[in-house]
């Protein structure tokens, strides 16, 4: 019988699990680092209006925000092992995903990569061998994230769901512990998806971490 790989959701591909409740002072730690409400534009099909959003990121967790142009440009890309063959960059795989959507919705318009990371691989390049950690200068020192997940929204495509506007999302995640980096280079794997996201608050007592 032929195996079926069945998709993982971001919960399970970055491992969340639940943790203790907020504490008073966590949740006003937390309200202190939600970006400030931005406006969008979101053509409908009879007009052009302006609607609202509360521009939160898509996961937390214990994830970081980042841009596409400090993946190209301050970290370096895993290779296999046995014969130096490099992954596909978590950048490539952007990249392409634009390009694709871009080429099957010619006409639509596009948000800025939505990018967050975790589990920091740090490195230090041969010349800095003998120095201490705490010694080490910027252009000393290298790095790469092990899990990367990202969101496109495309906010000239909506749909109403449950009373609320939402935009068509397309995204994508990807892990290298799911690799055999320690081996020659084989088939590498993605995490791709796409639909309308509507966010609800599920766990209100509860946040997540990735372990």
């Amino acid at each position: 019988m032929e195996n079926i790989i069945k998709p993982a959701t971001i919960e399970e591909a970055f491992e969340l699990r639940p943790v203790s409740p907020f504490s008073r002072a966590e949740s006003e730690s937390f309200n202190n680092l939600v970006r400030p409400i931005v406006d969008l534009e979101v053509e409908s099909k009879m007009n052009t209006e302006t609607i609202t959003y509360d521009a939160k990121p898509f996961i937390i967790a214990n994830t970081q925000d980042v841009a596409l142009e400090m993946l190209k440009n301050k970290c370096v890309i895993p290779v296999f092992t046995k014969d130096n063959e490099k992954t596909i960059a978590h950048q490539e795989f952007i990249e392409l995903t634009q390009d694709c959507i871009s080429e099957v919705f010619s006409n639509e318009r596009f948000d800025v990569p939505e990018i967050r990371v975790s589990h920091q691989i740090k490195g230090r390049v041969p010349t800095a061998i003998y120095k201490s950690a705490k010694d080490l200068e910027e252009h000393e020192k290298t790095q790469y994230f092990e899990r990367m997940a990202f969101i496109i929204k495309i906010p000239s495509i909506s749909t109403m769901i449950n009373g609320n506007e939402v935009a068509l999302t397309v995204g994508g995640v990807r892990s290298y512990n799911q690799e055999n980096l320690y081996n020659k280079k084989s088939f590498e794997k993605f995490k791709f998806f796409v639909g309308f996201q509507n966010q609800v608050c599920g766990y209100a007592n509860k946040k997540w971490s990735l372990s």
